[in-house]
């Protein structure tokens, strides 16, 4: 299993996505990532097989609580190549408990692009 982790940023940066506990990095481009209840889609250097395992482990600054971390663990169900030396790849999310699905909603808010 993989690991990934989306690094929070101060506002107007965008996140980054650390393969294998930091080992490797990449930063993501403005609408680069997407993120619901069900699963994200991110686009990155790294191609993964379908059905890889990843788990990711997501984190931002909360207003009142203070630094927020939750991890998902998810099934790659699409990685395609979208531009040069880059693949889009969708995450569906296993299982997510209850007690995140308000935490995820709140994350997907913060990397949601600006309209």
């Amino acid at each position: 299993m993989y690991s990934r982790e989306l690094e929070s940023v101060p506002e107007g940066s965008f996140p980054s996505i650390y393969l294998d506990y930091g080992a490797d990095a990449d930063s993501l481009v403005q609408g680069a990532l997407e993120i619901s209840e069900r699963g994200m889609r991110f686009e990155s250097r790294w191609q993964f097989s379908i059905g890889t395992q990843l788990a990711v482990s997501l984190q931002h600054m909360h207003p009142r609580l203070g630094l927020c971390r939750m991890t998902i663990e998810g099934i790659v169900v699409w990685c395609e190549p979208h531009t040069e030396g880059r693949f889009e790849n969708t995450l569906l999310f296993l299982e997510l408990p209850d007690e995140l699905r308000s935490s995820l909603r709140e994350f997907s808010y913060l990397v949601a692009p600006a309209e």
